[in-house]
C-alpha cells in the first residue's frame, strides 16, 4: 500500500485482530515482564520490523533508566541500550513519534560501533501517561531495509497509547527494576492457598487439596461456579509448586475467536495465513517450563480438541504454518462452570480428552455452600477498598449473609467496592446497604415469616393470596428502607411507579421518610 492511501479494509481487520489478541494476552498477566514482552511481539507483527526495543524511564531518581525489551526475529543483534537511550532523549525534548530513514544519524550517534552501524530505518513512538513520557517503542530495520510506512506510524500511536497504560496497570503489582527472585516469591505469598480466604472446611478441604497436588505435574481440572475464584485456584497450584519460577500463562478459551484458537495455543509462522507477518510463539511455548492455565476449556472447539490431547500426551506440537516440532514442558491446568460429563455425553467434548484434564478433580464450591466465609471475605475486601477505614455492622454481616450471590465471590468483591463508593461512615449498616439498591425479594432480608395457612386464613372476601402476599411484601420493603419508595422499588426490582401503582391498588399508604439529619 502507497503512503499517504487509505489503508485496506482487508489492513484494518488484521490491525483489529492483533489489538483484540494484545487485550487478550495481557488481561491475565501480573507482571511487567510479560506485559512488555506481548507489547514487544504486536509491534513487530503490525510493522513487520527486523528489531524492536522497549525502553523505560526510570520510575524513580535513584534508579538508572533501561532498555527490557529486546525481540530480533530478523536481522542480527539488538538495539542497543545507547541507542535507545538517545532515541529517548529526542522524545522528551518533544514528545512526539518520529520516522527516519537513518536511526544512527537522526540520534546523532557519535562514534557507533560495528554492531550500531548495521541499525538503518527505524520508528519510535512515546509512550505517554498522564500527559508524560515514560519511555518509548523503538522499532529499528536493517541498514538498507525498508523504511516505516505512516500507516505503521498510525497503528503504533494506539498501540503505544494501550501499552502505556498496561504497563502502569502491571508495575503497580511489582517493583518493576527488582530481583526477579524477589518478584517471584513476593507472588509465591500472595497467590498461594493462604490468598484463598475461607474458615469453612469447605475451603479448607481445597487448601488441602492445592498443596498436594502442587508437588506434582498431573493434570488439574478445576470445577465451580463462574466467579467462584478458578483462577486465583490455579495461580495458587503454580506458586507453590517447583514451577513457580516460571511462567503461568492464562488464556479465557470462551473469549477466543474459533478461528484464532489453534494460533492462540500453538503459535504460527510468517505467511502461515492471511495477517501473519510475522513468527509467533503460542500460549504453550511462553509457558514453557511453567503452567498453562485454560479457562472455560469447555468452549474449545471439537475440531481443535484432538491437537490439545496430542499434545498432551507427546508434550510437543506444530506451530500453524511449520513442519518443526516445537518440544515442551508444561504443566496443564483447566477449569470449566459447566458439567464436562454432560458435555461429553452430549458430543460437544471429547471423553479421552476429558479424562486426560481430569486426573486430579478440585470442585471449588460456590459462596451459597459457605456462607459462614461471606462476613470474612465481606470484611477482607472492605478493608481493601477502604483503606481499613470503615467496617460492617452485625446486622450489615447478617444481610449479606443472606443474599443469594449468584455471581459468587466475584459479585461480593464488586458489590463491597460499591458500599466503599457510596457510602462514606465509618461503619455501613444493613439499612445504608439497602438504600443504595443492594439486596432482592429473593435475599433473606425480606423473609416474610408467614406460612400459607395464616395467609389463606386471613384472606377476606374480594381478595387472592397471591394479592395478600404482594401486600405483605410491598410493607416489609416500604417497613425496611423506612418509607423511602424509590429505594422499596429498586429492593422489590421493580420501578417506582409500578410500585406506586401496586400501593395504590392495594390502598396501602406508607408512613412517610425519616428524615437524616
Amino acid at each position: 500500500m502507497k503512503s499517504g492511501t487509505n489503508p485496506t479494509a482487508e489492513t484494518r481487520i488484521r490491525e483489529l485482530e492483533e489489538l483484540q489478541r494484545l487485550s487478550h494476552a495481557v488481561s491475565s498477566m501480573l507482571n511487567v515482564e510479560e506485559t512488555l514482552s506481548a507489547i514487544a511481539d504486536t509491534s513487530l507483527r503490525l510493522c513487520a520490523a527486523d528489531r524492536v526495543a522497549i525502553f523505560l524511564l526510570s520510575p524513580t531518581a535513584d534508579q538508572e533508566p533501561r532498555t527490557l525489551v529486546r525481540r530480533s526475529d530478523h536481522g542480527e543483534g539488538d538495539i542497543h541500550h545507547m541507542v535507545n537511550m538517545l532515541a529517548a532523549k529526542k522524545i522528551l525534548l518533544r514528545p512526539e513519534p518520529f520516522l527516519t530513514a537513518d536511526i544512527i544519524k537522526e540520534i546523532h550517534l557519535k562514534d557507533p560501533s560495528e554492531q550500531m552501524r548495521k541499525l538503518g530505518p527505524a520508528l519510535v513512538v512515546p509512550l505517554i501517561l498522564n500527559e508524560r513520557p515514560i519511555g518509548i517503542i523503538n522499532l529499528v530495520n536493517s541498514r538498507g531495509g525498508k523504511t516505516f510506512s505512516p500507516d505503521c506510524l498510525r497503528v503504533m500511536n494506539v498501540v503505544s497509547t494501550l501499552a502505556a497504560q498496561y504497563i502502569h496497570r502491571a508495575r503497580l503489582h511489582e517493583a518493576l527494576f527488582q530481583d526477579n527472585l524477589r518478584l517471584k516469591e513476593a507472588l509465591r505469598e500472595r497467590i498461594g492457598p493462604q490468598s484463598l480466604l475461607g474458615k469453612s472446611q469447605a475451603m479448607e478441604d481445597v487448601r488441602k487439596k492445592i498443596l498436594l497436588v502442587a508437588s506434582s505435574d498431573a493434570s488439574v481440572l478445576l470445577v465451580g461456579e463462574t466467579g467462584t475464584g478458578k483462577e486465583l485456584a490455579a495461580r495458587a497450584i503454580h506458586y507453590s509448586s517447583e514451577r513457580a519460577e516460571k511462567p503461568f500463562i492464562a488464556l479465557n478459551c470462551a473469549a477466543i475467536p474459533a478461528d484464532l484458537f489453534e494460533s492462540e495455543l500453538f503459535g504460527h509462522e510468517k505467511g502461515a495465513f492471511t495477517g501473519a507477518t510475522a513468527p509467533m510463539r503460542g500460549k504453550f511455548e511462553l509457558a514453557d517450563g511453567g503452567t498453562l492455565f485454560l479457562d472455560e476449556v469447555s468452549s474449545m472447539p471439537l475440531t481443535l480438541q484432538p491437537k490439545l490431547l496430542r499434545v498432551i500426551e507427546e508434550r510437543a506440537f506444530y506451530r500453524v504454518g511449520s513442519e518443526i516440532q516445537t518440544r515442551i514442558d508444561v504443566r496443564l491446568i483447566t477449569a470449566t462452570s459447566v458439567d464436562l460429563d454432560s458435555a461429553v455425553e452430549k458430543g460437544s467434548f471429547r471423553r479421552e480428552l476429558f479424562h486426560r484434564l481430569s486426573v486430579v478433580p478440585i470442585e471449588i464450591p460456590p459462596l451459597r455452600d459457605r456462607t459462614e466465609d461471606i462476613p470474612l471475605l465481606a470484611r477482607e475486601f472492605l478493608k481493601e477498598y477502604s483503606g481499613g477505614g470503615q467496617s460492617f455492622s452485625s446486622d450489615a454481616f447478617e444481610m449479606l449473609s443472606g443474599l443469594p450471590w449468584k455471581g459468587n465471590v466475584r459479585e461480593l468483591r464488586n458489590v463491597v467496592e460499591r458500599v466503599s463508593i457510596f457510602i462514606k461512615t465509618p461503619q455501613v449498616s444493613a439499612r445504608q446497604i439497602s438504600e443504595i439498591g443492594i439486596g432482592s425479594s429473593t435475599s433473606t432480608g425480606l423473609a416474610l415469616g408467614v406460612g400459607l395457612e395464616e395467609l389463606i386464613e386471613g384472606k377476606t372476601e374480594g381478595s387472592t393470596v397471591l394479592e395478600i402476599l404482594e401486600r405483605r411484601v410491598i410493607e416489609q420493603a416500604l417497613h425496611q428502607t423506612r418509607g423511602n419508595i424509590t429505594h422499596a422499588a429498586r429492593l422489590l426490582d421493580i420501578g417506582r411507579h409500578t410500585l406506586q401503582r401496586k400501593m395504590e391498588k392495594s390502598g396501602y399508604h406508607p408512613p412517610k421518610p425519616v428524615k437524616k439529619r
